[in-house]
């Protein structure tokens, strides 16, 4: 979509159908790496017999293991929290659109080699 916005020679950070199309799409990455450990997860289960052997009665008990998954469960919120932060940040400390033409202007001094 930006291709063709560009390639039309239109202004690709004025386009408001591609920058909500863009913010749409930043979970998608996300979604997909859950999307691919959930299946991974579920095509662990056939050592189960279907209707015979419930994963319950299969698993054996693993006394102590609630301390390790909470670790990482507050491991995971505490980084979780950072990477929310650290793009709120850097959403507030980008140009507004009038400052983007100031940035991106071409320069007035041409260089020839």
């Amino acid at each position: 979509w930006a291709g063709w916005t560009a390639w039309r020679r239109r202004d690709v950070t004025g386009d408001l159908w591609l920058l909500r199309a863009l913010a749409l799409a930043a979970p998608m990455g996300f979604i997909a790496i859950e999307a691919g450990w959930i299946v991974t997860e579920v095509g662990r289960q056939p050592w189960i017999v279907y209707g015979v052997l419930r994963t319950a009665d299969a698993v054996t008990p693993m006394p102590g293991l609630m301390y390790p998954f909470l670790l990482f469960t507050l491991l995971y919120c505490f980084l979780g929290a950072i990477v929310a932060w650290l793009l709120y940040r850097q959403i507030i400390r980008s140009p507004r659109a009038d400052e983007w033409s100031r940035i991106y202007a071409p320069s007035s001094k041409v260089i020839r080699a």
